[in-house]
């Protein structure tokens, strides 16, 4: 393919013919041929793109695979991760947060009652306002959110700067011994060891 640059100059661009072909394997979810293609062209863009796909169609076990072949071990573990956990929603929601999507995931999350994973959600993503909002709607977990903010703000060493958590925590007595084992329960909850 030939390309103009900014100066005027020509340039030509080699395109591989097998992009097309794994999307649309992609599209009809055929990731045995997607992997087979990826398999037989070796090529690391390829995987990359396959990673990219079937992470967005949250195939975990494509994914793995194509994540694996470029050598992105840290993107394996969060997967092999995300495949121990038992409940699919959660699974879908930690899908989309490998692929960047952190409203999808809340979404996800919210919809299927999972209140406190949406909270703790936001929270590891450092989105304490969202957090509290979210506890704050739903009545729970209001404490886990202050506490885990205060823990984050002494970690930096500095005073808290979002007024509303000053506010609540002038309200709200923070026993961390009981949020820490609250939060225990809500994840014993989701391994399915607690009803």
């Amino acid at each position: 393919i030939g390309l103009r640059r900014s100066d005027g100059a020509l340039v030509s661009v080699g395109i591989s013919p097998y992009v097309a072909i794994l999307h649309e394997y992609s599209a009809s979810s055929s990731w045995k041929e997607a992997l087979r293609l990826c398999r037989m062209v070796k090529d690391d863009t390829l995987w990359a793109c396959l990673a990219v796909i079937a992470t967005q169609a949250k195939d975990l076990e494509t994914a793995e695979t194509a994540f694996a072949a470029i050598n992105q071990y840290d993107k394996v573990l969060y997967i092999q991760h995300i495949k121990e956990i038992p409940i699919r929603a959660i699974q879908v929601a930690e899908m989309s947060l490998l692929g960047g999507n952190i409203q999808e995931a809340e979404y996800t999350l919210l919809q299927n009652g999972l209140i406190f994973r949406a909270i703790i959600t936001n929270i590891n993503t450092h989105n304490w306002e969202r957090a509290l909002e979210i506890a704050l709607r739903h009545k729970t977990h209001i404490d886990t959110v202050l506490l885990y903010r205060q823990r984050f703000m002494d970690r930096l060493g500095k005073s808290e700067t979002i007024e509303k958590f000053n506010q609540l925590k002038q309200n709200i007595t923070l026993d961390e011994e009981k949020i820490d084992s609250k939060v225990a329960i809500e994840y014993a909850k989701e391994k399915g060891e607690i009803n």
